[in-house]
């Protein structure tokens, strides 16, 4: 199976294998087909699977294959953090890179006012994260009046960051007729009942074991008393003297975590 098998355009198929890509992924050989008919999708698999190129490509060529003269724009990719958005828009525009397609990013942490002057020009694609694309909306800075595609990505992290409401409120916005894609790392129930409220008989795509890691990878499970978890966890650290990468649910339980003694 190469790039070509699946009914890319050259311009993608050159672009992708300039990024050192030779062959598509399984979720992009089971996601890129229905996607370029048209249907609904629902997508989950592991990170660093190729998820986000598994739906970018056929996004690109799906407004290459129709381009009408408009200012409007035609596909909105929602995603819950600012950093995940930029990361996007950089894909966007590695793979759009011999397409005569524009982009945008907007998210909180950068000022209103030069998104607003971006968004003058023509977009052919928007990535947004709901809580600013919601303030844009608002402001009547915006219109989603002509979203023909719209793709939730991360959808099992924006739930559990408690963006549920804001995307049900960017989804009143959206025309009815419109192609839905639902990326997820995750398929919980929670996510599952989620995607059948947005799409409309989709094509389901699971490449991995749901709430599966990578077969390297070593784990280990420890339950303590939440009083006692720093202490658990900073003498566990001593101990294998490694370097580590902590994750918590916001900001401000990182902060204090760093201003432990």
């Amino acid at each position: 199976m190469n790039f070509k098998n699946l009914n890319l355009i050259n311009p993608i198929i050159r672009a992708v294998t300039e990024t050192g890509y030779s062959k598509p992924t399984e979720i992009q050989c089971n996601a890129v087909p229905p996607i370029l008919e048209g249907r609904d999708v629902v997508g989950s698999a592991q990170s660093g699977t190729g998820k986000t190129a598994a739906f970018v490509m056929p996004i690109l060529q799906l407004l290459k294959r129709h381009t009408p003269e408009h200012k409007e724009i035609r596909i909105l990719i929602l995603t819950p953090t600012s950093e995940l958005a930029i990361q996007l828009e950089e894909n966007l525009g590695i793979y759009s890179k011999y397409l005569p397609l524009s982009q945008l990013s907007v998210y909180e942490g950068i000022p209103i006012g030069s998104q607003l002057a971006a968004l003058r020009k023509r977009v052919d694609i928007l990535v947004a994260t709901p809580g600013r694309l919601l303030d844009l909306q608002n402001q009547r800075h915006i219109d989603l009046s002509k979203i023909e595609i719209l793709v939730l990505d991360k959808a099992d992290k924006m739930l559990n960051m408690g963006f549920i409401n804001d995307v049900k409120n960017v989804v009143k916005l959206l025309p009815q007729k419109r192609q839905n894609l639902f990326f997820s790392t995750t398929m919980p129930g929670s996510v599952r009942h989620f995607a059948g409220t947005i799409l409309n008989n989709p094509v389901e795509v699971i490449v991995s074991p749901v709430s599966s890691t990578a077969q390297t990878a070593k784990q280990a499970v420890c339950f303590v008393e939440k009083e006692k978890k720093t202490d658990v966890q900073a003498d566990a650290l001593q101990k294998k003297n490694i370097r580590s990468l902590v994750f918590t649910r916001t900001k401000h339980v990182a902060n204090k975590l760093v201003q432990q003694p």
